[in-house]
């Protein structure tokens, strides 16, 4: 803190930007720690915390098959990581990578009924283990961090959209 202040004397620095350090410290051990309870939660399922979001990006966020391209566009990561993932779902029965009829060089990542099928039978697990996540907040809490939540996530994208074309 005092090295900012010597390197930025005349910035208004104090209580918000501990308190900004504190939070940014605080996501990234949430995190750590909530990566780790998906990850115990779904081993028996072969799943990890990767796949899992994989898989929750793949049902929530495209009203289409996405290709491996926009799927690492909506997880931020690379192409590679996503195939990696989705091959590694395909092989456990959760996915189909299925070449698009109309541009051979891509590949589109398709749920299995064998998925649809795992998802219908945990949902009761699913919502009793976020309810126990959240269950510290009440309501006006949850819609107030929903919404925090959703200005920080547009946020971050832009700042990485941004970093990716310098």
């Amino acid at each position: 803190m005092k090295d900012i202040e010597k390197v930025m004397p005349n910035q208004p620095f104090g209580e918000r930007l501990k308190m900004e350090k504190y939070i940014l410290v605080i996501l990234f051990l949430i995190q750590q720690r909530w990566s780790y309870i998906i990850n115990k939660e779904f081993a028996k399922d072969n799943i990890t915390t990767k796949q899992w979001l994989l898989l929750v990006i793949l049902g929530n966020a495209f009203d289409h098959d996405p290709s491996m391209q926009e799927m690492a566009e909506a997880m931020s990561t690379t192409h590679q990581n996503v195939k990696q993932l989705a091959s590694r779902l395909q092989d456990s029965g959760f996915l189909k990578i299925e070449r698009d009829p109309d541009n051979k060089r891509i590949l589109r990542l398709k749920f299995t009924e064998q998925c649809y099928k795992y998802w219908r039978k945990r949902d009761e697990e699913d919502i009793e283990s976020i309810t126990n996540l959240f269950n510290v907040l009440d309501d006006e809490e949850v819609i107030s961090l929903f919404g925090i939540m959703n200005k920080l996530e547009k946020l971050s994208q832009i700042q990485y959209d941004n970093s990716k074309i310098n």
